[in-house]
């Protein structure tokens, strides 16, 4: 009788691959030699399990800028800048952000101006061929021309005449300075 490596011996010949047998192959704790590799009178080394509930978990927290926070508590959006074009949301009418002084601004309107909260404005959604202001992502600051719109991609062309493509959610529409 020769034990091999994997626990069985050759005279084991009824109980090979695909065998419906109820017997369950265990590593043996034999090396190459057939020795075992470690004696039985030393211990295992214990397995330390930590509990995931015990590790101090660390939540960041972003405190907002109390100039950012309009009379709602709503976070001041960040096309709420000089220029941009918006719609007032009582009467729905539209006209130009003239002037930002902290959570309110002056809007500029058919009938004059106006003193709002960013709350009571909308952004205009720009279409193509406004001129348009990026106020996210990589490119922001850049004003440029709204080329093209192709699905969430937006490409425009800047004053240097070069082409950027930008998230369309991160472009206000903005008034010439003419």
């Amino acid at each position: 009788d020769q034990t091999n490596p994997f626990g069985s011996t050759d005279a084991d010949t009824g109980d090979g691959w695909g065998s419906s047998s109820n017997s369950t192959w265990t590593p043996s704790a034999a090396n190459e030699n057939g020795q075992s590799s470690q004696p039985s009178s030393v211990p295992q080394p214990a397995v330390k399990e930590e509990n995931s509930s015990s590790i101090p978990t660390q939540v960041k927290r972003e405190a907002i800028e109390p100039d950012s926070m309009d009379g709602d508590g709503e976070e001041t959006p960040v096309w709420f800048l000089d220029r941009v074009c918006v719609k007032l949301k009582n009467d729905q009418s539209t006209g130009v952000i003239r002037e930002v002084n902290g959570k309110s601004a002056t809007v500029e309107v058919d009938s004059g101006t106006k003193s709002v909260r960013s709350g009571e404005i909308t952004m205009i959604e720009p279409k193509e061929h406004d001129i348009v202001l990026v106020t996210g992502g990589a490119d922001v600051g850049v004003e440029g021309e709204l080329v093209c719109i192709d699905g969430t991609d937006a490409i425009l062309k800047d004053a240097n005449e070069d082409f950027k493509i930008v998230d369309f959610v991160h472009l206000a529409k903005i008034a010439s300075d003419t």
